[in-house]
């Protein structure tokens, strides 16, 4: 087959684009046997749409056969790989393993995976870089627990390939004036937030110099390190940022950062816009209620912009335009102002948004601060009081900030709930799982065992049970993985709640067996 693919397809375009009724459809000549099935295709279909899509995918396969004949040109080298300072992966059934959960395991499982690795002090073996590569190229929430492992020879492969870029930087062992000018975002990251910790200014005047140069998506990345012991020494770079800084995103996280600090001015200027809306009522109203009520302002500010906040409500937005208002408003305080000048703990406050008029506006603004600034009575108190379906979050958003200890009792009381025929709570609760525990961290072993005893009863759902158990395996127990590689596998025709686990099990027994082997990786591997 010679001659240029693209010819060939243009061909076939106009009547796929108009269809054949309207246009009368002919296939390609060509010489040799390729002509030969595309004209036997169009003299042998009982409908010309039926002759046109068969050809497609006769040239399709031509086409993707030609190209791997193709040579590539090597490219260029320039540079040797630095020494490694880290030992690869030496086992054989591990490596295999390894190679099939880059192409096939679920991506919470992967991410584990790569984090055992790097905590076992060890780096991906050279033949599964590539793999490994082209598995972050497709996946960036794979990038963080990849770039940990790549070793030198993967930073220099990436080097090699425009595709690979995400993986570039400099050695590990580089002095810090050179991986800060050099290294990827992640190093510097890294790099900036160790520093933070240790000397929060020097790491402040070091970002500060830097930012005039970096493209908007890295000065948003560097600039969140701030909340990285925050303190009102950071107001004048959050200031300028949040009013100056060409990137929208980043202006949007300097503002945020500036509401967390309680004496920032913009801050202070965020609770003279709200303290007019906030009333409180009268002592004998008091009595027989709620002793505050708030109203959104009539009409937005004319310095409101100075300080990110939109008059115009967005056309996506549902909420109304007065709502709006208060909700950008409001999402400019600290939660500790709301405690401190209602004298309502987090619940109270969740409670009274609820009987008003405008819960969905606070309920949002106070779920956009706690993501930011985590804290568990609120967590707790959004849990127990959920303003509602409106809200257009779920639990798992806000289970994902409590530590993990304090997750656990909602889930268990949700699965004590669940009985044979009415297993939604179990779907509810591995869904949160899910979305709360990030990859490397799991529930206690006897959630575990708890949850394993409710996943049956999804029977009626068997698909359900075979696609969740993928993700549920990840966040199970350690010591609950033997007992699921040893359940016998599933009996032909049996209709039972163990058989239905059973076949789960055995539909991802590789993942489970993958995450078992890694479990107690250890460098003398």
């Amino acid at each position: 087959m010679s001659g240029s693919s693209t010819t060939y397809w243009q061909g076939l375009l106009p009547a796929a684009m108009v269809g054949t009724e309207k246009m009368v459809f002919a296939a390609p000549r060509l010489a040799g046997a390729v002509g030969e099935l595309l004209q036997q295709i169009e003299q042998q279909s009982d409908s010309p749409a039926r002759a046109l899509l068969q050809s497609a995918g006769v040239l399709a396969v031509c086409e993707r056969a030609s190209r791997q004949g193709q040579a590539r040109a090597a490219p260029a080298v320039t540079d040797t790989a630095a020494p490694e300072s880290e030992p690869a992966l030496a086992s054989d059934s591990l490596r295999i393993t390894l190679r099939w959960a880059l192409a096939e395991a679920p991506p919470r499982l992967q991410i584990e995976m790569l984090q055992r690795l790097k905590a076992a002090g060890l780096r991906l073996p050279a033949s599964l870089l590539p793999m490994a590569l082209e598995a972050g190229q497709r996946s960036v929430a794979l990038r963080p627990a990849l770039l940990a492992v790549l070793g030198e020879r993967g930073r220099w492969l990436a080097r090699q390939n425009t595709a690979w870029r995400y993986g570039t930087g400099t050695a590990a062992l580089a002095p810090l004036e050179t991986r800060w000018s050099e290294g990827s975002l992640a190093q510097r990251v890294d790099l900036l937030r160790e520093e933070r910790q240790k000397d929060a200014d020097s790491a402040r005047e070091r970002l500060k110099t830097a930012l005039p140069d970096l493209p908007a998506k890295e000065r948003s990345e560097l600039v969140a390190v701030l909340a990285e012991g925050l303190s009102m020494q950071d107001e004048d770079l959050l200031a300028g940022l949040s009013s100056k800084d060409r990137g929208g995103e980043v202006r949007q996280i300097a503002r945020a950062l500036l509401a967390q600090l309680p004496e920032s001015a913009q801050t202070q200027r965020a609770i003279a816009r709200l303290l007019p809306c906030l009333e409180k009522k009268s002592a004998l109203a008091g009595l027989l209620g709620t002793k505050w009520k708030i109203e959104p302002p009539e009409a937005a500010g004319e310095d409101w912009k100075a300080d990110g906040l939109e008059a115009e409500r967005p056309k996506y937005e549902s909420m109304g335009e007065r709502a709006w208002w208060l909700y950008q408003l409001a999402r400019q305080l600290p939660l500790a102002w709301w405690t401190a000048h209602t004298g309502m703990e987090p619940a109270s406050l969740l409670q009274w948004a609820r009987k008003g008029d405008w819960t969905d506006a606070l309920a949002r603004a106070w779920l956009n601060v706690l993501r930011i600034s985590p804290n568990t009575a609120w967590c707790k108190a959004f849990l127990d009081h959920w303003p509602g379906k409106s809200l257009g979050e779920s639990r798992a958003t806000v289970l994902a900030l409590l530590p993990a200890a304090e997750r656990e009792p909602y889930w268990t009381q949700m699965l004590e709930q669940v009985k044979a025929g009415k297993a939604n709570n179990v779907q509810e609760v591995t869904g949160q799982m899910a979305q709360a525990c990030q990859p490397g961290e799991h529930v206690s072993e006897a959630l575990s065992l708890l949850l394993l005893e409710k996943l049956p009863l999804c029977l009626t759902q068997p698909y359900y049970l075979r696609a969740v158990l993928a993700e549920v395996c990840c966040v199970l127990h350690p010591a609950t993985l033997p007992g699921l590689l040893a359940l016998p596998p599933p009996e032909d025709g049996k209709d039972t709640l163990a058989n239905a686990l059973a076949e789960a099990v055995q539909n991802n027994l590789q993942a489970i067996a993958a995450r078992h082997a890694f479990l107690n990786l250890t460098s003398s591997v």
